[in-house]
């Protein structure tokens, strides 16, 4: 089964309708949880193949891994905020099939940690997922928003525990500790889209949590800094 699994909230209800808009049509399951709603949204019954539920408590991103998926499912974790070409599916499974998804983790959002030869110093290689990438390359860190990887390989809610806000730390370790590399894919500028309209740019998680400051974000950023993979900035050499 292929599967799409997405995590939002109500004040991202209109966004979140058109990600799911375009993406139910290309998996035969799409998952959503609804943090914080009171009910269902009627909308989302006009899709066959959308399962919704409300959690008991607030899970922010680790809504996208309340879920549990079979060993052998291709899993798509997608954000509410970002707008998925008609062909996002087909065309990163082609992409996949390149690095092969037994042991690896795919997406299109990553940062790999580099030695910067004109810094003389370490630092961040950023790749975003709105702007090109020449070829598949190795990160350090995996952004959920666009990544791809096979049911065995998906956490459980009680691994992310305590990452509420800052899952990508957290996913990107715990799959660099289990001995599964980290790829950023290929694409052109604007394959992917960001759609997130100003007036919700206070909902953003990166801004309100990732970049908070906060000791926690800070520790769980360290402890993936002490796994940084051999292939981080690496093209894939297949």
């Amino acid at each position: 089964m292929i599967r799409a699994h997405m995590a939002t909230f109500p004040v991202r209800r209109e966004i979140m309708m058109a990600v799911v808009e375009r993406i139910a049509p290309q998996v035969d399951r799409m998952f959503i949880c609804l943090n914080e709603y009171d009910e269902i949204p009627a909308e989302l019954g006009q899709f066959g193949n959308v399962e919704a539920m409300i959690p008991d408590r607030d899970l922010k991103d680790l809504g996208k891994f309340a879920f549990e998926a079979g060993p052998d499912d291709i899993v798509f974790t997608v954000d509410d905020d970002i707008l998925y070409p008609s062909d996002y599916v087909a065309n990163t499974l082609a992409l996949a099939e390149r690095v092969g998804l037994t042991g690896n983790v795919v997406g299109y959002q990553g940062n790999a940690w580099v030695y910067k030869k004109r810094l003389s110093a370490y630092g961040w290689r950023n790749f975003l997922f709105f702007k090109p990438c020449p070829e598949i390359i190795g990160v350090t860190n995996l952004g959920t928003g666009t990544a791809c990887m096979i049911g065995r390989h998906m956490p459980t809610i009680a691994d992310l525990t305590g990452s509420e806000g800052f899952v990508d730390f957290r996913f990107s370790r715990l799959q660099i500790e289990r001995g599964r590399s980290l790829w950023v894919l290929p694409r052109g500028d604007d394959y992917l889209e960001r759609n997130l309209p100003e007036h919700l740019k206070g909902s953003s998680l990166f801004d309100t949590v990732a970049r908070s400051g906060r000791l926690d974000v800070q520790q769980e950023t360290w402890r993936l800094m002490e796994h940084v993979p051999r292939n981080s900035g690496m093209p894939f050499r297949g």
